[in-house]
């Protein structure tokens, strides 16, 4: 199968979970409306669409793998609940099994769903010993779950359990002594990471944060109302389907932030221009979530790289656009001038783009051949300050050159300098003569003179 055709692939699969979810949130709903079981279908139908649209947008991104999982696991547990609680037919027993076995799956995806938010990593290396004691923990308890009918009263089932019909006395105190500890410590684990995230957060990251924590705050508020007033804490099971919500718009409104950002890293940068291949690796890489990004300069057959993020501890070799185009997990695309290659942008990310990304990296593979032809002009400036060049210009040019290398149009020199445009005209075409900057369409005079003028500072 060709990569296009695993991308469609891969494209079909949030589709095709979505539909099936619906079915059986629709199917669980024709049976009747179950108040305590409410929150399972509300949950179900936000974790799979908020999953499937972040999937959209960022294709192979964790966090909406864990979101589909989760609604995938809360649409079973809907469906098997509401059967089993309207139903006394010999073969709704599964179906009853199904309703309640998986809620420590269901509670693992979602702690998941919490550790990996919002780039859909563990905060640390360390963390995967969490992750294993959580995978243990849950594994444990849906194995208790599925023997015996532990949980059979809470849930509101009435069918038997189809593989034992009662609970021995031992496996009761283990579910007590293991799976309701192991709720809550989830429960407690979600608010340790939350502020283990805060801490080390970026300013995007902490937006984020902020969204999901405001939809926890709502969520919990909503809980102690229904239990003051109403005795009951459904109102706040309800409410945590904005959790979902929140945290999905927050994956997608922070990854628009970072493309802003990306787009205006020059704004930001320094004037030097040994520094903005190396700041144009680093906008790219942050803003796609890579774990590195490469700017190469050359031809299609021989490619040196000329910035990096982040600082590779040894130089990098020279390569071809063909090595790179065949690395796993590497997107590449080519930077043209002219119909012609003038280097490569390869970003080592492991995961396809999505259309909104891929749109993004074409604007600043843009950018990448502004700033290779700034490294190949550099050398013609260079050559023309040692040559003398620039020390030939009147203190008159010198002025209207500083002010052109701080961005102001011919208008706007004549007013900062009160003189006419008649007098600056000139002086600006002199400019160009004494560096030897003759009309050319292939390249830019005034951009030349300004980074002159950059080279002397």
């Amino acid at each position: 199968m060709t990569a296009s055709g695993a991308r469609e692939v891969r494209g079909l699969v949030p589709l095709v979970l979505a539909s099936l979810v619906v079915v059986m949130v629709a199917v669980g709903s024709a049976r009747g409306m179950w108040t305590p079981n409410l929150h399972n279908g509300l949950l179900a139908v936000s974790f799979t669409f908020v999953g499937a649209y972040v999937l959209y947008q960022r294709p192979g991104h964790r966090e909406g793998v864990l979101f589909m999982a989760a609604g995938v696991v809360e649409a079973l547990m809907f469906l098997g609940r509401q059967i089993g609680h309207t139903s006394a037919a010999e073969s709704s027993r599964w179906w009853g099994w199904v309703g309640v076995w998986p809620l420590p799956i269901a509670l693992a995806l979602c702690t998941f769903a919490v550790i990996c938010f919002p780039d859909g990593r563990l905060p640390t290396p360390r963390w995967r010993v969490v992750a294993l004691a959580v995978v243990v923990l849950a594994g444990l308890c849906a194995t208790l779950s599925g023997l015996w009918p532990v949980d059979y009263r809470s849930a509101g089932v009435l069918t038997p359990h189809p593989i034992n019909p009662t609970t021995p006395d031992p496996v009761e105190t283990w579910w007590s002594a293991i799976a309701h500890p192991t709720f809550a410590a989830f429960q407690i684990l979600w608010v340790v990471v939350v502020i283990v995230r805060w801490r080390s957060a970026d300013g995007v990251a902490r937006r984020q944060l902020t969204w999901m924590v405001g939809a926890a705050a709502i969520s919990v508020g909503a809980l102690l109302v229904g239990l003051a007033v109403w005795g009951t804490p459904r109102p706040g099971l309800i409410s945590a389907t904005l959790l979902p919500v929140a945290a999905g718009w927050a994956i997608v409104h922070g990854h628009h932030v970072a493309s802003y950002s990306a787009l205006t890293w020059m704004s930001r940068t320094a004037p030097d221009s040994d520094d903005l291949p190396a700041d144009l690796a680093r906008a790219v890489g942050e803003s796609m979530g890579a774990s590195s990004a490469t700017l190469w300069m050359g031809a299609a057959n021989e490619l040196y790289a000329v910035g990096a993020w982040p600082d590779p501890t040894d130089d990098l070799t020279a390569t071809t656009l063909d090595v790179l185009r065949r690395t796993n997990g590497v997107e590449v695309r080519a930077v043209l001038r002219q119909e012609a290659v003038v280097g490569a942008l390869s970003i080592h990310r492991g995961e396809s783009l999505s259309v909104r990304e891929t749109r993004l990296v074409d604007d600043l593979v843009a950018q990448a051949a502004l700033v290779l032809q700034h490294l190949s002009l550099s050398e013609v400036i260079s050559r023309e300050r040692r040559a003398g060049h620039l020390e030939g210009l009147s203190p008159r040019e010198r002025d209207v050159l500083e002010l052109m290398a701080r961005g102001l149009s011919n208008a706007a020199i004549c007013e900062e300098l009160h003189l006419s445009i008649k007098t600056v005209e000139p002086a600006v075409s002199t400019i160009f003569t004494k560096l030897e900057l003759l009309p050319d369409a292939g390249s830019n005079r005034r951009v030349l003179a300004v980074l002159a003028f950059v080279q002397r500072s």
